[in-house]
Parts: structure tokens; sequence; C-alpha cells
């Protein structure tokens, strides 16, 4: 017999390799950017949130380009996906 939560498990295993990433332990690999643990990809998107916080009350809106919001787009979307299974 089947299990409800390891049900949950495989599917959510499903859901991240479909969408490049792959979270094993309190290791979460971001495809394009490399493995982080926990603590230091949020410590990363803390930093990129502060710069740009920083950036904006300055009224410094040059230097960041689509590919820096990119980066921290995906880095964000793979905290909240660990964040909800875990």
């Amino acid at each position: 017999m089947i299990n409800m939560k390891d049900l949950i498990k495989k599917q959510g295993d499903m859901i991240r390799k479909e969408s490049g990433m792959n979270i094993t332990e309190d290791k979460i690999q971001v495809q394009g950017l490399g493995t982080y643990d926990y603590k230091s990809l949020k410590r990363n998107v803390e930093k990129k949130i502060k710069d740009l916080t920083k950036r904006n009350i300055k009224g410094n809106h040059s230097g960041i380009g689509k590919n820096q919001f990119n980066i921290l787009s995906v880095m964000w979307l793979a905290l909240s996906e660990y964040e909800e299974n875990n």
C-alpha cells in the first residue's frame, strides 16, 4: 500500500525535475547556477534584494540588467519550492 506522504513527495520530486531544480536533503541545486545549501541561498537572495533596495532609494537604476533579475527570480523560486516542501 502506498503511503500518501510518499506519494506527495514523489510528485514534488517529479515537478522539481521538470522545472530543472533538484532538491536533496539541505542542498538545493539550481540549474545554471550551482548547488547551494538553504542558508547560503537565502543569504544570497537577501543580499541581492538589499542591493536593489539601496539602489532604488538612491535613484540609481542603472547597472542592473535583465540577466541579474532572472538570476534572482530563479533563486527565489528555488527557495520557495524548498520551503513549501520542507
